[in-house]
């Protein structure tokens, strides 16, 4: 049985919970959107349908703003998630960030949310690193061309390249380590890096605000479980009562920050940023994969089992966790936990399968 029709099932109702539970005292500061014009590309992927969320909960609340979406195919997005119709305060936009963004008149903000996370689309380092080089160009000269005083990139902690042990326990925004160059694995990393240089170049120019953030790992709603992401393929599995089956031994260190706290610290660094900062995302609790196995059985299937394999992947990263000093200076938090993370997902996708399916939900 489907529960698509219910308006409990809805991701916005069902992350309004999310955001309650953050309080007033942080979400009262996004009341500065009020009256203001803001342009998301990326609007259909995982940062995109959290922040989208956290906009619908905010107009709820009584704020008032017009958002532009730019999406490749915004009606199937419409067709999948019905609750999105709602949102009449929302203009969908056909097109790629990688051709010139459509929009007229002035805008106020820029939230440069799309990128490929694809496996697939890390097949061709040379495409992925013209793509979000060019995406990133998109989304500044836009900025540039319609007034935009603050424009928000989404970056990420592969930036960094290999963080070296002595950042084991988190690595920090003031860390200028960096992908290797003669490295063709290195182009996403460093197609977002030369971003931020140009993003820097550009708001120098034409006088606007960049918070360039370092995204890390997470988990909530609107996350795919095909994907290759650790924790959506281990929640997955244990929804559907499979054992969760590690590729390496799991002793690789990740954090994970929930869906409805990224979106609420998306939008408050978007807001309040001056100059031009480097700002890392994410969860400063680290957790070993095969502990992060065995924490989502113990959540969401404690009778199932969980195998590890035998040996660790060569070149993998092994430390990929921030160090969030500058977060936490704004009055950000990593306000939702790890087995609350775990636990949220999980009855999402349980209440939009009906049955502990496999099935990925729009």
């Amino acid at each position: 049985m489907s529960h698509h029709t219910g308006d409990a099932a809805t991701m916005d109702e069902f992350l309004a919970e999310d955001f309650a539970r953050i309080g007033d005292r942080v979400l009262s500061r996004c009341s500065r959107l009020d009256g203001s014009r803001v342009y998301l590309s990326g609007a259909t992927g995982f940062f995109g349908k959290n922040l989208l969320c956290l906009l619908a909960y905010l107009q709820r609340r009584g704020s008032r703003f017009q958002v532009t979406a730019l999406s490749r195919s915004p009606e199937q997005f419409l067709e999948q998630s019905p609750w999105a119709r709602r949102l009449n305060w929302v203009e969908w936009c056909k097109g790629d960030v990688t051709d010139p963004w459509p929009g007229d008149g002035k805008y106020d903000h820029v939230l440069h949310a799309a990128t490929e996370t694809t496996a697939e689309s890390h097949r061709d380092p040379i495409k992925v690193f013209e793509q979000i080089l060019s995406g990133t160009r998109g989304a500044v000269e836009f900025a540039a061309a319609h007034g935009v005083r603050q424009l928000l990139l989404c970056g990420s902690g592969a930036q960094y390249g290999a963080i070296p042990e002595q950042w084991s326990a988190g690595v920090p925004e003031s860390a200028t380590i960096a992908c290797d160059p003669s490295k063709p694995g290195s182009a996403y990393g460093e197609g977002k890096r030369a971003g931020e240089l140009l993003a820097a170049m550009y708001a120098e120019r034409h006088g606007f605000n960049v918070a360039a953030t370092r995204c890390f790992a997470f988990v909530g709603p609107g996350l795919h479980l095909d994907g290759h992401f650790a924790i959506g393929n281990f929640i997955r599995d244990a929804l559907a009562g499979d054992c969760i089956t590690l590729a390496t031994g799991g002793t690789a260190v990740r954090s994970y920050l929930y869906g409805a706290d990224l979106a609420v610290w998306l939008l408050v660094m978007l807001l309040e940023t001056q100059g031009i900062d480097l700002v890392n995302v994410g969860s400063d609790l680290p957790v070993r994969i095969i502990d992060l196995a065995q924490r989502v059985r113990d959540v969401v299937q404690p009778s199932g089992r969980v195998r590890s394999g035998s040996v660790d992947v060569q070149g993998e990263r092994h430390w990929y966790v921030p160090r969030i000093d500058k977060a936490r200076a704004l009055g950000l938090d990593v306000w939702t936990n790890l087995d609350r993370s775990i636990s949220r997902t999980a009855e999402w996708y349980r209440r939009i399968e009906g049955h502990a399916g496999r099935r990925v939900a729009p």
